[in-house]
C-alpha cells in the first residue's frame, strides 16, 4: 500500500464529504472547503482516492489547533493518522498544541505526544 500524502493541495467538497461520512460525521458540503481554505490541511491518497486527512490552525508562533483527524475505516490502522499528525506537529514545532477527540480516540493521541489536560475550557455549539 502505498500512501501519498500532500499539504495544502487543490480537494473537491465531495472528496472531504466522502471521508467525513465514512466515520458517520455529518458536514455542510457548502463550506466545507472554506473550512479546509483557512486551516494548513494533510491530505492522504492511495493511488487516486482521498482516504484521510487533518488540519490544523495557527498563529505560527504560540498555538496550534488540531482538527477533522479522519482515515476511512477501511484503511485505518496503517500509520496514516499518526503520519499526518507528524506532518502537522513538525510544520509547527515550537508552538502549543491543542486538541478536542472523540470517544475512543485518546489513547491514539497519547501516542502522537499529547497530554490529558484539565485546565481548558470551550464554548459547545
Amino acid at each position: 500500500m502505498n500512501v501519498q500524502y500532500r499539504m495544502n493541495s487543490d480537494i473537491s467538497a465531495n472528496e472531504l464529504i466522502k471521508v467525513f461520512n465514512s466515520v458517520g460525521w455529518n458536514k455542510d458540503e457548502k463550506v466545507i472547503l472554506k473550512a479546509f481554505k483557512n486551516s494548513c490541511y494533510v491530505l492522504a491518497y492511495i493511488e487516486d482516492d482521498l482516504v484521510g486527512f487533518a488540519r490544523a490552525i495557527s498563529d505560527g508562533y504560540f498555538y496550534t489547533g488540531i482538527y477533522d483527524v479522519i482515515v476511512d475505516p477501511r484503511f485505518q490502522g496503517r500509520g496514516i493518522a499518526k503520519t499526518m499528525m507528524g506532518k502537522l506537529t513538525d510544520r509547527f514545532k515550537g508552538t502549543y498544541f491543542f486538541l478536542t477527540y472523540t470517544d475512543g480516540n485518546r489513547q491514539f493521541y497519547e501516542k502522537c505526544g499529547f497530554q490529558q489536560n484539565d485546565q481548558s475550557m470551550w464554548i459547545p455549539k
